[in-house]
């Protein structure tokens, strides 16, 4: 059941003051203007207390201050987890440093991917492409391996049989890549 009332509803309506400009005075012993309104407060009219310096206390007078929070200790960071395929890329590299020609980082053969795959699977290793790829990376761009292939040369397989020789174009993309890399002291 619904109760209806019969007062009609009664509009609200808010109405300005008129503006009284002329009603602003300037006091020149005190220095300061009073406006109608408008309420000024200087310095000197505040109470002692709440001039002090410091945190203004917001308490009623006898009441308990609030405590402290407690903050949880702060836990160390966490080390950076380091990715699957890093891991795997690491572990093939210490593989590879039975060669010689990976070991002393000598300019290695196109194509050397395959050889690489080669030996992954005559070991049982676990490595993808990418895995491959990026240890590749890593190796190639090393500073020694750029160097051995600025200088020129022999490319060499995994087993140290020369495979090709170095172009004069690889040699200075090795130029322009060692000029890249900052020196450091």
């Amino acid at each position: 059941m619904e109760k209806t009332t019969d007062k009609p509803r009664q509009t609200l309506s808010i109405t300005r003051k008129p503006a009284n400009i002329a009603t602003t005075t300037t006091d020149t012993n005190a220095g300061t203007v009073k406006r109608t309104g408008k309420r000024i407060i200087t310095r000197d009219q505040l109470p002692v207390a709440r001039v002090s310096i410091g945190k203004p206390t917001y308490n009623k007078p006898g009441a308990k201050p609030k405590p402290k929070a407690t903050r949880r200790p702060r836990q160390p960071p966490r080390p950076p987890k380091t990715p699957p395929s890093e891991l795997r890329a690491r572990e093939l590299s210490d593989s590879l440093n039975n060669f010689t020609v990976w070991r002393d980082r000598l300019p290695l053969a196109i194509g050397i991917e395959k050889q690489l795959f080669r030996h992954i699977a005559d070991l049982h290793l676990s490595a993808s492409k990418r895995v491959v790829n990026k240890l590749l990376h890593w190796h190639t761009n090393h500073r020694a391996y750029l160097l051995a292939v600025g200088r020129g040369g022999p490319r060499f397989n995994l087993d140290g049989t020369e495979a090709g020789a170095i172009l004069p174009a690889e040699r200075e993309h090795a130029g322009r890549i060692l000029a890249a890399i900052p020196q450091t002291a």
